[in-house]
């Protein structure tokens, strides 16, 4: 999945209803907002596979959408499921803090 930029957003088609709608906040090409790609990217394609919706927000290009959520620091994700928010900061390279905070089980190293 290569989601696109914009504050662009894309879509990981799903068979249902999306169970997780995933925003990743982003300061441009940053090095940091560019872990936090890479991270989630392969997180989403190992533990969320198409269950999923994954919107990535260019702060640089689209900052009322960061506003509108209160999010102040980049790179910031912020994911909703069943009526719960839940925001991680950071590049997302702890995967197993990542899925404990949405919730999910991590896979046995």
């Amino acid at each position: 999945m290569k989601p696109k930029t914009k504050g662009s957003k894309a879509s990981v088609p799903a068979k249902e209803a999306a169970r997780y709608r995933l925003r990743l906040f982003v300061a441009g090409k940053e090095p940091n907002s560019q872990l936090a790609r890479e991270n989630l990217t392969r997180l989403v394609a190992g533990a969320l596979k198409d269950n999923c919706e994954l919107e990535i927000v260019d702060v640089l290009k689209d900052s009322q959408t960061a506003r509108a959520l209160n999010v102040l620091v980049t790179p910031a994700l912020v994911a909703e499921s069943s009526g719960t928010r839940v925001t991680v900061f950071g590049t997302l390279a702890d995967t197993h803090k990542v899925l404990a905070a949405l919730r999910l089980p991590s896979s046995p190293p």
